[in-house]
């Protein structure tokens, strides 16, 4: 599953890096993706998290 990010009122399609998140909790930060699927991530390591 791909994310896509808003930059300059474009959308931005590409693969996450889920090779960086291999432990099994994820940081809180805020920092909003929007999967394949449509749903709104809160960062990409919970989308990442969510492919497994």
């Amino acid at each position: 599953m791909s994310q896509r990010t808003l930059e300059d009122s474009s959308f931005r399609q590409r693969e996450p890096k889920c090779h960086l998140y291999g432990l099994p909790g994820c940081p809180r930060n805020f920092s909003p993706v929007c999967g394949t699927d449509g749903i709104i991530y809160p960062n990409e390591c919970v989308l990442c998290h969510s492919n497994r």
